[in-house]
């Protein structure tokens, strides 16, 4: 069995915010040397229009127009740029988080699934219902999909990561890296191409 190790080569990540409107997206992807990757990113704003406030995040969504009101069930990570296998589904901690006091007001892990070239989350009203009721002053969403492993070939891989609402993208995030082999493979480890 050859001893497979990873080497970021590159990386290239674009983060985006929505065209038009209150609400900011990020996303970023990224592998390290165990073939262990990541996707974390946030949604915020200011939520409802207008400034932030005391009020909470929730009383702000239900103020706001129908199209602000994020729903978990609309909400998902397009992976169909990537070359490394993906798992059938794992875990995300989602974060609630207020800006203006720098600190987190709640958190909880989920479960996530994939299905084709989407990344999903497995009970959306579940999700919903947790982030109506534990938002408090929060402006922020934030989520942190746990460490998971992915099948790459020795040589060039990339992991790239959509966030999507509604089926309209929303950020991107593209991470280059390469697998390496001990010799004689043409892909050797500690070898520049």
């Amino acid at each position: 069995m050859q001893n497979l190790r990873m080497i970021v080569a590159t990386v290239g990540i674009a983060v985006g915010t929505a065209g038009c409107g209150p609400v900011e997206w990020q996303v970023s992807a990224s592998c390290e040397e165990t073939k262990k990757c990541r996707i974390e990113g946030k949604i915020g704003g200011k939520i409802g229009g207008g400034e932030r406030s005391s009020i909470p995040w929730y009383e702000r969504l239900l103020k706001s127009s129908t199209s602000e009101i994020p729903d978990a069930a609309q909400f998902d990570i397009d992976i169909s740029g990537s070359s490394v296998a993906f798992p059938a589904n794992g875990l995300v901690t989602l974060l609630l988080f207020d800006s203006r006091l720098g600190a987190a007001t709640a958190a909880r892990q989920f479960h996530w699934q994939r299905s084709g070239n989407s990344l999903t989350l497995s009970n959306p009203d579940a999700v919903n219902a947790w982030a109506a009721g534990a938002a408090g002053t929060a402006d922020e969403l934030r989520y942190d999909l746990a460490a998971f492993d992915v099948g790459a070939v020795p040589g060039p891989n990339t992991i790239a990561a959509s966030s999507r609402y509604q089926g309209a993208t929303k950020a991107a995030s593209v991470s280059d890296f390469q697998v390496c082999t001990k010799y004689p493979s043409p892909y050797q480890c500690g070898m520049t191409p």
